[in-house]
């Protein structure tokens, strides 16, 4: 009974916890570019969770032509972000073909952590979108981008190193 009462009293606290993603509060106005509205919309929500409303946000505004650097800095993280949510089915249904063309779409345009996660997709053998020759090219170029980086993250490289002992380089 006590439990009850205490999830009871607790529930509407829930609503509290969650951060507002109104444009106001992220610190938006009407003038700001429709990719930043889009852009930090979608990241509030996936502060708070709402991953379904992150999505939303994210692929409209992946429908959407950069106007300035800024804008395309933006909307290629979110290629890459698109590209996570939809592999591991976060806020969306799972859907690993349309995650790895956005994946692409972000290295063509620059990203350097969609090739690990595309050297990820391709090399785990539980994986459907398992190849293991598209996995060399891109743990490859993975391992050369992260090993050039000024502080290289060990976790990546070493998962990096891990999928390339297994597809035998």
């Amino acid at each position: 009974m006590r439990i009850i009462v205490l999830i009871i009293f607790c529930l509407p606290l829930y609503g509290l916890t969650k951060e507002s993603c109104d444009l106001d509060s992220i610190g938006l106005s009407d003038q700001s570019s429709e990719i930043e509205k889009h852009f930090y919309t979608g990241t509030c929500h996936y502060r708070n969770e709402d991953y379904q409303l992150s999505v939303k946000s994210w692929e409209m505004l992946a429908k959407l032509d950069p106007v300035g650097d800024e804008d395309e800095e933006l909307k290629v993280d979110v290629l890459n972000n698109l590209g996570y949510m939809k592999f591991f089915g976060y806020g969306t249904a799972e859907d690993k073909s349309t995650a790895i063309d956005y994946w692409t779409q972000a290295i063509l345009l620059g990203h350097y952590e969609a090739e690990y996660h595309l050297c990820h997709a391709y090399a785990d053998i539980e994986e459907p979108t398992y190849d293991k020759s598209k996995a060399r090219k891109h743990c490859e170029k993975a391992k050369l981008i992260y090993n050039g980086k000024d502080s290289p993250d060990t976790e990546i490289l070493d998962s990096i190193e891990k999928y390339l002992r297994k597809l035998g380089k």
